[in-house]
């Protein structure tokens, strides 16, 4: 292909995207107005939602998964080939919360003062709606001329805790997760190249019951409470202070120990508590695995059990999602960073992100990933969350340069 034809349909490209963008800004609100919350309502319905219009723009579509209702929903550019870009986003939300908060109701997806509203709004229902205009754009401006293929997929149960089981590990078991490069179409300008890992436990204290009038609990021959255990438990995990990480790009973060995000025991106001429950979130930065946590939650244990030798101890991990990085010259980050300063006229800043996501399921996978860009907005997991409706299609236009240059690497 000659300079002057492979100038022409980028041209193209972008022309096509910005064009795109009031029917982006109109699908996202689609979108929003599709509840997805995890826990509440499987993904089946806004994955249709997705297929549908993607059949409508001329773009191969699957819905697959490991359960019918909570599916996957994988858009090509064509059936065939290799893939440059995948592109990913997830069809879940958290709940909404007190919708009194709220100053638009919360599924409404309504346009007010250039911002699109709504759960969802901008993590991920934007990315979601330009990754898959990215790819009509990228069809219609380069058709056979795109070297492989360029692909989206909307994957379901994110948000309880990235493990990835139903979207990104089932995709790769089968065969069907694969790219040169992939963008995780969550908000900002931004590169992220990482972020910090992921480690949540739950905590048990053993006691033993007794009535709170005995003598024997008065003198200290029977009863623990398990109660006040977990608090010496929980009090000495926090008080644990990390160092900054010496890390590239991980400098401005700590391993950070939450311990107590959630606590239960006690049957009774008279009885002495046997039993008693806690959860703990840790922030992990490439210093500690989990070998590490465990070796300092054993050390506080033993701690408090040395003080307080009838309480007995174990626990339970829930979730473990090691820190994460990708490499910076990778095709994908080499590629992204160019074309977002040609549209934007701004050199993106490299990061990684401070909360866990999919994008290390990718990594450990060969897939270099970009863990975080997108269209921009603000208020994630809060009231009033929006995204930017002129971003949409902005980012669409990088998402469909981007993958059209990326083709290039695919030889």
């Amino acid at each position: 292909m000659t300079a002057s034809a492979n100038d022409a349909i980028e041209d193209r490209l972008l022309q096509i995207a910005r064009q795109f963008q009031p029917d982006i800004a109109a699908f996202c609100s689609r979108l929003i107005q599709t509840p997805s919350v995890n826990g509440i309502h499987d993904e089946i319905a806004i994955a249709e939602v997705i297929a549908e219009q993607a059949r409508a723009l001329g773009l191969h579509v699957q819905l697959v998964g490991e359960q019918a209702r909570r599916p996957n929903v994988i858009v090509s550019s064509r059936a065939a080939g290799a893939t440059g870009l995948l592109l990913l986003g997830h069809l879940d939300t958290v709940p909404v919360g007190d919708e009194s908060h709220w100053t638009a109701p919360p599924f409404s997806g309504v346009l007010r003062d250039g911002k699109i509203f709504g759960r969802g709004a901008v993590d991920t229902k934007g990315g979601l709606a330009a990754s898959l205009y990215a790819l009509a754009a990228l069809r219609e401006a380069a058709g056979d001329a795109l070297p492989g293929r360029a692909q989206f997929i909307g994957v379901p149960d994110e948000e309880t805790g990235a493990t990835g089981t139903l979207g990104i590990k089932y995709l790769h078991a089968t065969g069907l997760l694969s790219g040169l490069g992939a963008i995780y179409a969550y908000s900002g300008r931004q590169i992220t190249l990482g972020h910090r890992g992921l480690i949540r436990y739950r905590l048990r204290c053993t006691g033993e019951a007794v009535h709170t009038g005995a003598v024997e609990w008065q003198d200290g021959t029977a009863g623990a409470n398990a109660v006040t255990g977990m608090a010496r438990l929980l009090l000495a995990l926090e008080a644990i202070e990390m160092p900054y990480s010496t890390a590239k790009y991980f400098e401005r973060f700590r391993t950070v120990l939450t311990p107590g995000t959630m606590i239960n025991g006690g049957v009774s106001i008279n009885v002495i508590p046997d039993t008693c429950e806690a959860l703990m979130d840790i922030r992990l930065t490439p210093e500690y695995d989990r070998e590490r946590i465990e070796e300092l939650l054993d050390s506080c244990i033993g701690r408090v059990m040395g003080e307080k030798p009838r309480l007995g101890f174990d626990y339970e991990l829930l979730n473990y999602a090691p820190a994460a990085i990708s490499d910076e010259n990778a095709p994908v980050v080499t590629v992204l960073d160019g074309v977002m300063q040609e549209i934007s006229g701004i050199k993106p800043e490299r990061v990684v992100a401070g909360p866990a996501n999919e994008g290390y399921l990718l990594i450990e996978r060969g897939i270099p990933t970009i863990c975080g860009f997108g269209p921009t907005g603000a208020n994630a997991h809060a009231a009033d969350e929006y995204v930017n409706a002129a971003s949409l299609g902005e980012t669409a236009a990088i998402f469909a340069l981007t993958a059209w240059r990326l083709s290039k690497y695919l030889g």
